[in-house]
């Protein structure tokens, strides 16, 4: 298996259906149960914040934080080399010799089914988000030119390498999930994938909706979903 394999799909726009996502994730050195136990945890530690006594945007930063963090712990104590990335204040699950990190942010109604079109990122994103993005569209092009691995220059570990979406919707009792290659965000915009691995939707108990929040730099906090009203 070549050095860049896991992070290069077999053609552009490519969507990995439910049913084929163990064996793709496989490859990348994650599973479906990996994925799906860490957004049970941040929905989970959602649920017990979501009381008016907690600023409202609490709740969807709270599933953001413990999703990334269950995901964290799953990678880890895995000893397969996974490590926490935080330069530049980007979080990140990464491994450096895969050179793949995984961020977790909030998408559209779109996000986990093969719809009309692909999915977008419910906030405007920062400098951070697309240098990350026009990396991962400078490692394809590569990739496909020269089918070589790309081996980065001067970048700290947890920035050489393709940096993975996993994208997370709150849908009525479900919530709808992906782990996806962008590689366009023109005007703090994500809309534009190389490659969508779908999971199959996750139960939540309780009605959830998106926060919509206004337009920031990149920090530590991605809100994510609410309890309703």
């Amino acid at each position: 298996m070549s050095q860049f394999q896991g992070q290069t799909p077999a053609r552009p726009s490519e969507i990995v259906q439910p049913e084929q996502a163990e064996g793709r994730l496989a490859e990348m050195g994650l599973s479906v149960v990996n994925i799906r136990n860490s957004v049970a945890a941040g929905d989970d530690a959602r649920s017990r914040v979501s009381l008016r006594y907690y600023p409202r945007n609490f709740p969807g930063i709270t599933m953001w934080a413990e999703t990334l963090a269950a995901l964290r712990r799953e990678l880890l104590k895995a000893r397969q080399g996974w490590r926490i990335g935080q330069t530049g204040n980007y979080e990140t699950v990464y491994s450096a010799d895969r050179r793949l990190a995984f961020a977790v942010v909030a998408g559209d109604r779109f996000t986990g089914i093969d719809g009309d079109r692909p999915p977008r990122l419910t906030r405007k994103r920062g400098p951070k988000t697309k240098e990350r993005v026009d990396r991962n569209a400078k490692y394809q092009q590569l990739a496909f030119e020269i089918d070589l691995p790309v081996r980065a220059i001067e970048l700290p570990p947890d920035e050489a390498c393709s940096t993975w979406f996993l994208v997370v919707h709150a849908d009525g009792d479900h919530i709808r999930v992906e782990l996806s290659l962008p590689v366009d965000a023109e005007n703090g915009i994500v809309g534009e994938w190389v490659e969508r691995i779908l999971i199959d939707p996750i139960p939540t108990s309780g009605a959830v909706a998106p926060i919509e929040p206004g337009e920031d730099d990149d920090d530590d906090g991605e809100p994510m979903v609410t309890r309703t009203a």
